[in-house]
C-alpha cells in the first residue's frame, strides 16, 4: 500500500476552507478537529504515508509534523473547490470528510472523484440516501431493522407524548428539539423537517468498517455523551469502546445495516439508542464521524492502514475492468 498511496489529501469541510468567504461555525469546530486530529494523526503513523491538510488560514496551525504533514491554504477571497482540485491534483487519493447537511458531502466527495483521484468515502447513492433521516428509517425498516418511526413535519403526528424534531439531512445534534406540542412549534429556518417520536435509552453508536462486498467488521461500541436540555439535545462527545459488552447484540446489527444499504464503505458509523429490549438506530452516518478519535488507541491497531488498503485495492479492481473494456 505504501508504495501506491505516498500522499493522502485530506479535506474537512470546516477546517478544510470551505467557509472561507464565511464565519466560521464555532458549535461544529471540535468535533472538526477531533476528526481531523485523530485521522492525520493515524495517517502519519503509518510508513511512507504523507499528508496533505487544507486548511483554512484564519484557523491556528495545527501541531503536525511538519515533515510528514503539508498545509494546503485557503484564504478568504478564494475559490474553495478550486483550491481544493489544485491540491488533490498533488496527491494520490482524496479522504474527505463533510456532513451530510444540503447535500455537502456528496457534492464534496463528487468534486475529488471528477479529478481522477480514488476518493476514500461510500458510492454516490449510500451517501444520498444515509443523507436523508428519512430515506435510511425507511429502507432500514423494509429490511426489518427498529428503527425510531420518522415522518414529515406537519404530517399526521406520530403518537407520543413528546416529539423531537430535526432537519432530514442534519448532522450531530443541530437543530435538534424536543417539542411537546407540535401544533404550536414553528421552525427555526426552512428547511425539510421531521418528526419522531421521543424515545428513551442510552444515546450510542456503532464504528464499522465495511468492505467492497459489504462485509463489516464492528470497530467500536461506543456511548454518546448527549444530554437533554430545556427543549433540546447538545453532543458532548464520544466514549469509544464504553459499550464493548454489547458487541454481541450489535454485529448482527451492523452486518443487517451493510446489508440494507448497498455501496457503504471504508469507515461508518452509526447512531442508535439502545434499550432493554435492543438497539433502535437513529441514523447512519456514511463518512468518518467524532467516534473515529482514540479508535487506534482502543483497537490496538490503526485502522486506517486497512481502509486505505480497501480503496486501493477498489481502485486497482476499477483500473482492471477499464482496462477490459
Amino acid at each position: 500500500m505504501e508504495n501506491s498511496l505516498r500522499r493522502v489529501l485530506v479535506c474537512e469541510y470546516v477546517t478544510g476552507g470551505a467557509l472561507c468567504n464565511a464565519p466560521l461555525p464555532t458549535e461544529l469546530m471540535a468535533e472538526a478537529n477531533a476528526m481531523v486530529a485523530a485521522l492525520v494523526g493515524d495517517l502519519v503513523a503509518l510508513d511512507g504515508i504523507h499528508v496533505t491538510l487544507c486548511w483554512d488560514n484564519r484557523l491556528p496551525p495545527p501541531s503536525f509534523p511538519a515533515d510528514r504533514v503539508a498545509l494546503f491554504p485557503v484564504a478568504p477571497g478564494e475559490d474553495p473547490e478550486a483550491r481544493w482540485r489544485a491540491a488533490a491534483a498533488l496527491c494520490d487519493v482524496v479522504w474527505p470528510i463533510a456532513p451530510e447537511s444540503d447535500g455537502l458531502l456528496g457534492h464534496v466527495a463528487a468534486l475529488f472523484r471528477d479529478t481522477g483521484r480514488p476518493v476514500v468515502a461510500c458510492a454516490p447513492d449510500a451517501i444520498a440516501l444515509a443523507s436523508s433521516k428519512t430515506a435510511t428509517a425507511e429502507r432500514l425498516a423494509a429490511h426489518g431493522i427498529a428503527v425510531i418511526p420518522t415522518v414529515p413535519f406537519g404530517a399526521l403526528p406520530l403518537p407520543a407524548a413528546r416529539h423531537v424534531v430535526k432537519p432530514d439531512d442534519g448532522a450531530g445534534c443541530l437543530d435538534t428539539f424536543v417539542v411537546d406540542d407540535l401544533a404550536a412549534w414553528t421552525p427555526p429556518h426552512p428547511g425539510r423537517w421531521i418528526v419522531q417520536p421521543l424515545v428513551e435509552g442510552e444515546a450510542c453508536s456503532l464504528s464499522m468498517l465495511v468492505d467492497k462486498s459489504g462485509g463489516v467488521r464492528l470497530l467500536g461500541c461506543n456511548r454518546q455523551k448527549v444530554e437533554r436540555g430545556e427543549g433540546s439535545f447538545s453532543f458532548h462527545g464520544v466514549e469509544v469502546g464504553a459499550m464493548e459488552h454489547r458487541r454481541a447484540a450489535w454485529e448482527p446489527l451492523a452486518r443487517a445495516i451493510a446489508a440494507a444499504i448497498p455501496g457503504l464503505r471504508g469507515y461508518v458509523a452509526v447512531d442508535l439508542i439502545d434499550r432493554p429490549d435492543g438497539p433502535v438506530v437513529v441514523e447512519v452516518n456514511p463518512r468518518l464521524s467524532v467516534g473515529y478519535s482514540g479508535l487506534s488507541r482502543v483497537l490496538g491497531w490503526n485502522p486506517a492502514r486497512d481502509i486505505l488498503t480497501l480503496f486501493d485495492t477498489m481502485a486497482a479492481d476499477t483500473g482492471r475492468e477499464a482496462a477490459h473494456v
